[in-house]
């Protein structure tokens, strides 16, 4: 029961009633200091005046920071992908984050790097403490994302089946080609924001692509802190999220 009743709890700051969220990512200092994140406080700042849902970030920022981030909804704790370990789930019970995140970006035929899923998510349904999986296929001959619908599909599945209470993973390009990842895939789906875009109304109809297909939100990073002005990205990006605008009505957010 007290598992249960945690993960309502703290899932319900994440996702609105209407079922979806407004995740910012901001867990990318790990490889020194980022464009955008050089002074993290001054970020957080500028992303609460939009009102996000939740950030994802790391240990450091949160004890830094954990007066400004107590504004926010919820926040998620992202955890060292290299070395995982279910006793992260003590620590973030200790810390009071909503969730933890863990990435793996690796081609599918290393099933085995895919594995450390499974302990932390045994770990977190003892504790109440709700999983948010980043399984990310790569290219094996040159690292990068794949697209692929079924390869997307599969790792959205994957997450689901080793008990992630919700999984972040690439947009395959349109909502006709992610609808068939939404449908196969029995928990929320949100979508990394990928590589940086020169246009704001690239950004927003990815945002749009997805939500038309079925996606639960988004969990975008550097196209939100890297943007000019992180809060009209942030406001655009929740009126098309929550307030289901249209792009159009949604570029507004950058003339108020």
């Amino acid at each position: 029961m007290g598992s249960t009743v945690g993960k309502t709890l703290r899932l319900g700051r994440i996702f609105r009633s209407d079922g979806r969220t407004v995740i910012v990512a901001m867990d990318h200092g790990v490889d020194g200091p980022v464009e955008g994140l050089r002074r993290p406080g001054e970020t957080i700042e500028k992303l609460i005046e939009g009102g996000p849902d939740s950030v994802i970030t790391t240990l450091g920022i949160l004890k830094l920071y954990s007066g400004k981030l107590a504004l926010l909804p919820s926040t998620i704790w992202s955890i060292d992908r290299l070395k995982p370990d279910p006793s992260y789930v003590d620590l973030a019970l200790k810390l009071g984050v909503d969730a933890i995140k863990i990435s793996v970006f690796a081609p599918l035929e290393q099933r085995e790097k895919y594995e450390v899923f499974g302990p932390l998510a045994r770990a977190c349904e003892e504790h109440g403490l709700p999983l948010l999986a980043e399984p990310v296929p790569v290219d094996e001959q040159n690292g990068r994302v794949v697209l692929d619908v079924d390869q997307v599909g599969i790792a959205a599945r994957f997450g689901a089946e080793v008990g992630a209470d919700f999984v972040k993973v690439a947009y395959t390009g349109s909502p006709k080609t992610f609808r068939p990842v939404i449908k196969d895939c029995p928990v929320p789906v949100v979508i990394m924001g990928g590589p940086k875009m020169s246009k704001e109304i690239e950004v927003l109809e990815t945002v749009k692509g997805a939500i038309d297909a079925g996606a639960a939100g988004v969990a975008i990073g550097r196209n939100i802190w890297q943007h000019q002005d992180p809060t009209s990205m942030v406001r655009a990006i929740v009126s098309i999220v929550h307030g289901r605008s249209s792009v159009r009505d949604a570029m507004k957010a950058f003339r108020q």
